[in-house]
């Protein structure tokens, strides 16, 4: 018996793809954006922040010191200066801060791919509650 030409592709188009596997397709890329760390998270890296930058308070001494204080979390960049403390207090409003109105701009050494050091200013969302911090 001969099958339309129609029928024949349909059924080899379904052959193929259960021989394939299709049912196991790969992440999209929503879903591996679903897995990285929001804004105000905790992280020990840029690759794991939404926002693609993780800061350290040890990047920002002496407003914060290694030797007895540590803290961590996914932040952004902004202007220092008024404008930038505003931002980064509606910033941490917006992630449900504690404290948001300690957030502020703060300076921190930005440590670069290609090797190059040079200060930024990032929103300090630990000051506000965000992130995680310990103290001795």
């Amino acid at each position: 018996m001969k099958l339309p030409l129609a029928s024949s592709l349909m059924v080899l188009a379904s052959v193929l793809s259960l021989a394939c596997g299709t049912d196991a397709a790969e992440p999209t890329l929503a879903a591996q954006e679903q897995s990285l760390l929001s804004i105000g998270k905790s992280c020990s890296s840029d690759s794991q922040c939404s926002s693609g930058l993780c800061w350290n308070t040890a990047d920002s001494y002496p407003t914060y010191n290694p030797s007895w204080e540590s803290g961590n979390a996914c932040t952004v960049e902004c202007t220092a200066g008024t404008a930038g403390d505003n931002y980064c207090k509606q910033l941490a409003a917006q992630y449900g801060a504690p404290r948001p109105s300690s957030a502020r701009c703060l300076h921190a050494r930005g440590v670069y791919d290609n090797g190059d050091d040079s200060i930024v200013y990032i929103c300090d969302l630990v000051r506000a509650g965000l992130g995680s911090y310990w103290s001795e």
